[in-house]
């Protein structure tokens, strides 16, 4: 079972090539057009400089009007054709930034779910989501192209090397000076930010925390405490951000003082090879716009190297993500199940747990069987109904609908046929009746009553304001805790399905709830469908047809009801 970390594998799972050499191949075609726009940008850019020489030679000294309308017509066209160019490349860049993002936009979606349910999450659990966008911004910016400018920048040092050595010697040297206050700027300026890129989902789920809990908090004295907390993290992220800040604006205007030095510098040169008659007045400004050429990409990239580091750590990360998350590889979809739901020697892990929490597990139940699971706090029951439900794989062994394995299905058309009520009841935000009809648009009305009815909750629905059309707010917080647990049974028989799974569903019950999932357990199995439920109430035992112990994430004693309640009091009354 691998164990999953944000930015980290340790264990390789169902490779995903696909969407790599898609990403790959989207950012190679995008990349390559803009750097052939580049070329010729930088083309024109040396033209100009022809043409201010031009301009200096020629029309000038002579006083030549004509030539100076031509030089201005030429330079006008150039440098409007320039501006139109770049504005096509920036277009460009911000299309493939589209294209990535809506090329990855699914399986991010899927790989967040996929992460939350297999591994260890840090953050706020939406960190592919952030870099995600931390991609398509880095693209959309003024990096992508700096750095295109700056691979393209030995033309005009070609250029300055060809006017005269030392003005390619003078453009160099500046060239490795900035580039050296650059790597200084990126080294632990690079650490500060993935630190920070971790701290800040951090901050915000501390005060989401806090908003959350904010009745017991002020209840309990608390309040303080949890600002506190939400305070030291908010101080240690500005007093990184100050070191990040004073670091790099003290390295940026070093860079900045020392391009404007070798600016002069390198018009110094021009001006003594023309006092020696070695070069024309001309090579002086020629050099100047060159030495601007060649320098303005690096003052850019290196102002905002951050950035580049932060897009690399990103990119890098979802590298990571794409190759851990399994393809949607089921092309064929298996007919609806209706016979019998198996174990064999099944075996699960927690999340970031590597000793099973359920051990060779093997049942079978028949179709209008109902099975109740008892056993202590941390025996596995709930363990196991997340592995029923595939929303935890399956270590070892394998879990079966109809002789087919879960991975078999796929997953879309599995949901339909599995209902689950967790024990920890969370409703989506949306209406009550997107609730029950677990978000599909084409649910209709009729289904939608007929689960209500099931779950004995229509009646108290239409007493809401909107009646189905009631918000549930964010985790169904809008409703009672009893009214959220009957809506989610509700959901769970939405469309009759085979497999009913119930977690502790009396938790938020009264003894007419209790009346109604029995009545609910009797109805299901009538009709074919197999109900497990974990639960130590009577009531609910007394319905069920079959019931297993669970000890230490193994079976201690599994039978018919009758034989294992029996069992139980000979072990009470012994022990």
């Amino acid at each position: 079972m691998a164990r999953v970390i944000w930015g980290e594998s340790t264990s390789a799972l169902s490779a995903a090539p696909d969407d790599r050499a898609v990403l790959s191949s989207t950012l190679r075609r995008g990349v390559m057009a803009a750097v052939a726009i580049g070329v010729v940008l930088q083309v024109m850019l040396m033209f100009g400089a022809l043409l201010v020489g031009v301009l200096a030679d020629a029309a000038v000294p002579g006083r030549n009007v004509a030539t100076l309308w031509g030089l201005l017509f030429l330079g006008v066209v150039l440098y409007g054709v320039f501006g139109l160019l770049d504005t096509l490349r920036a277009r460009l860049l911000f299309d493939v930034a589209g294209a990535v993002d809506q090329q990855l936009a699914p399986r991010i979606h899927d790989g967040v779910a996929f992460v939350a349910r297999t591994g260890v999450l840090e953050g706020d659990g939406l960190g592919p989501i952030h870099d995600a966008d931390r991609l398509r911004h880095f693209l959309t910016g003024p990096m992508p192209a700096a750095l295109i400018d700056l691979c393209l920048a030995p033309i005009a040092l070609i250029m300055l090397f060809a006017l005269h050595v030392w003005l390619g010697v003078a453009g160099l040297a500046a060239m490795i000076l900035i580039a050296l206050i650059g790597w200084a700027m990126g080294g632990s300026a690079g650490r500060r930010a993935e630190w920070l890129a971790e701290m800040r989902p951090l901050r915000w789920l501390s005060a989401e925390e806090g908003r959350r809990h904010a009745l017991t908090a002020r209840a309990m004295g608390m309040e303080g405490r949890l600002r506190q907390r939400w305070l030291g993290m908010a101080q240690d992220m500005i007093l990184t951000e100050r070191a990040m800040h004073r670091r790099s604006v003290g390295l940026a205007g070093a860079a900045r003082g020392l391009r404007l030095m070798m600016f002069i510098t390198l018009l110094s040169i021009g001006a003594g090879l023309a006092f020696s008659d070695r070069a024309a007045w001309s090579t002086a400004l020629i050099a100047a716009l060159l030495f601007y050429q060649l320098l303005a990409p690096l003052d850019q990239v290196v102002s905002g190297w951050g950035a580049v580091k932060t897009a690399r750590m990103a990119l890098d990360r979802l590298n990571v993500l794409l190759g851990q998350l399994p393809m949607r590889d089921v092309t064929t979809l298996l007919p609806r199940p209706e016979a019998e739901m198996s174990t064999d020697q099944l075996f699960v892990l927690a999340p970031g747990v590597q000793r099973p929490v359920v051990s060779n597990v093997g049942i079978v139940l028949k179709a209008g069987d109902s099975l109740g699971i008892m056993g202590a706090p941390g025996s596995g029951k709930t363990a196991l109904l997340n592995a029923l439900a595939g929303v935890w794989p399956a270590a070892r062994g394998v879990i079966r609908l109809d002789g087919a394995a879960l991975d078999q299905w796929d997953t879309e058309e599995l949901g339909k046929y599995i209902g689950y009520v967790p024990q920890q009841i969370e409703l989506i935000d949306g209406t009550v009746a997107q609730n029950i009809a677990r978000f599909d648009a084409d649910a209709s009305t009729d289904a939608i009553i007929a689960a209500a009815r099931r779950a004995d909750v229509h009646e108290l629905i239409l007493r809401l304001p909107e009646g189905y059309e009631t918000m549930v707010g964010r985790d169904g917080l809008h409703l009672p805790g009893g009214m959220r647990q009957r809506i989610a049974v509700a959901r769970a028989v939405f469309g009759k399905p085979f497999l009913i799974l119930l977690d502790d569903p009396t938790s938020n019950m009264d003894g007419d709830g209790e009346k109604m999932l029995c009545e609910l357990i009797a109805d299901m199995c009538d009709e074919g469908s197999i109900v497990v439920v974990v639960t130590h109430r009577p009531p609910l035992l007394n319905r069920v047809d079959h019931i297993m112990q669970m000890e230490g994430g193994s079976i201690g004693a599994f039978g018919p009801r009758g034989q294992i309640m029996q069992f139980l009091q000979d072990q009470r009354a012994a022990g």
